[in-house]
């Protein structure tokens, strides 16, 4: 029986020795003397969701707009922890039922807080916190997948799948006014009890993760003008000056029927990436519905890019955001013109026009009265003549592989050098602006985006990238007011 104790003994006091090696050989050879790696720890996820005041402190409180419920609707989520050397240490799926334990009450709008239990971290390491909610991995194969440095692609031009209503892709606020990477845990001896667990600190005070929409958002555009203007600036060149007070004199009002987005793009960082008060975008981007798909100066292309207009904001679209100086995000407008005087026009079924030489015609009587000492004009051609073109190029097709309208016109415009406005139909183009940004043409995630057009100074392109135009405008007078959501509105003035 003594024989057997002492060996029972020996046995413990071995198996005791090789422990305690093991473990000390192992802090040493991963350089965590003096920690101690435990499992079982808890923390206090708390995430501050969009809010209806919107998460970004630079800005005004008047500058923000409510999202709807949809919009700001988290249902999942998924918490990284990463260590002093960026590797992702805990990785944990919020799932919809443990999100909905912790959902905010209406007292507390945007702030979701769960108790999590969390394993493979060292006591007193100081761990980064990223959270990525309503969407899964950009690389969801990869071990070490890290969303803060991925890229996320969409299916097609308006950012899906990540503007799915109450599904919005969100990740964690990184600006001027929020640093994304700077939430930090430290775990303690403390916090294995789920009654002290751990809290998320940002610059060292308690804090929950504010986290933002990746995508941006453009409503459609207000109106508030009716009729064309005078234009009172000195930057006008005087054929302009001549057109505009051509346009003001033969105009009797305009309405806006229609609008485009050009330059949609199809990649967004998961995280904001700035180089100083520079916004980066990823490199690769391919854009939908570029200024090319609209057509030429002369051939209106893709008209089905266009949204019937219907009321102010009544219809948004969600977009990635973007900064390219040449490929700017950029709205066309579509205006119907309708003339003072269309008594014996050509058209005045369908109030279609025409311009020559920066001067509005109804007829093509009209402009051979005009012109009446010019031989050989329009090549020697009648009116009545140029008149029958135009109504065959107006002309549906009646069988397959015929010529489109929009194909017919383009051949006359050309042929002739005149401008026909179809139906009375006008475009002008603006480029959307973050007036927060300290460059234009740029938009940004979590803004809305609402231009208004103010003034009009004078009838636009016949087409949507018709001449003539002075940087792509036609003297036009937006406002774009920029808010968190982010809201962004823009005062349009088009001449």
């Amino acid at each position: 029986m003594k024989k057997m104790n002492l060996l029972v003994m020996s046995l413990v006091s071995a198996a005791a020795l090789s422990f305690t090696s093991c473990s000390d050989s192992e802090d040493l050879a991963n350089d965590k003397a003096g920690q101690e790696n435990v499992d079982g720890f808890y923390m206090t996820l708390n995430v501050q969701t969009p809010k209806s005041d919107g998460t970004r402190t630079v800005l005004p409180k008047d500058s923000t707009i409510a999202a709807s419920a949809a919009e700001s609707d988290v249902t999942s989520g998924t918490i990284y922890l990463v260590d002093a050397n960026d590797n992702i240490v805990f990785k944990k799926k919020i799932t919809e039922t443990e999100w909905a334990a912790g959902k905010p009450t209406q007292d507390k709008v945007g702030s979701t807080q769960l108790k999590i239990a969390v394993e493979d971290v060292v006591a007193g390491a100081t761990y980064k916190v990223y959270f990525l909610a309503n969407a899964e991995d950009a690389k969801p194969n990869a071990k070490d997948a890290k969303p803060w440095e991925d890229i996320f692609t969409a299916a097609n031009k308006f950012a899906k799948p990540f503007d799915t209503n109450n599904n919005f892709a969100m990740f964690n606020q990184n600006d001027n006014s929020v640093h994304g990477n700077a939430y930090t845990v430290v775990f303690t001896d403390d916090n294995k009890k789920s009654t002290s667990a751990a809290k998320i600190q940002y610059e060292g005070k308690e804090s929950a993760i504010k986290i933002e929409r990746l995508t941006a958002r453009i409503d459609e555009p207000t109106s508030n003008a009716t009729k064309i203007v005078a234009y009172t600036k000195d930057d006008a060149t005087p054929a302009e000056k001549k057109a505009m007070e051509d346009a003001v004199k033969k105009v009797n009002s305009v309405k806006m029927t229609g609008y485009a987005i050009s330059n949609l793009a199809d990649k967004s960082y998961i995280m904001q990436h700035w180089t100083g008060e520079t916004l980066n975008i990823p490199s690769g981007i391919t854009y939908y519905q570029t200024k090319d798909e609209f057509g030429t100066a002369t051939k209106l292309e893709n008209g089905d890019f266009f949204t019937k207009a219907t009321a102010p904001n009544a219809h948004v679209d969600y977009v990635f955001e973007n900064n390219s100086s040449t490929d700017a995000t950029a709205m066309y407008f579509e205006y119907t013109v309708t003339l003072n005087d269309m008594k014996n026009a050509d058209f005045p079924e369908d109030g279609t026009f025409y311009r020559y030489n920066n001067v509005i015609y109804k007829s093509f009587a009209d402009i051979y009265k005009a012109y009446n000492g010019v031989k050989g004009l329009f090549g020697g051609k009648t009116a009545e003549e140029m008149k029958k073109e135009v109504k065959a190029a107006k002309a549906e097709p009646t069988a397959e592989g015929e010529a489109t309208v929009e194909s017919k016109l383009d051949e006359f415009r050309k042929a002739y050098q005149i401008e026909v406005f179809n139906c009375g139909k006008t475009y002008y183009k603006q480029a959307i602006k973050d007036k927060y940004l300290t460059y234009e043409n740029a938009i940004q995630r979590n803004s809305i985006y609402r231009l208004t057009v103010n003034n009009i100074f004078n009838v636009g392109a016949q087409v949507p990238n018709g001449t003539p135009d002075k940087e792509g405008l036609f003297y036009l007078d937006v406002t774009v007011s920029v808010n968190p959501w982010v809201l962004n509105t823009q005062d349009v003035n088009l001449k």
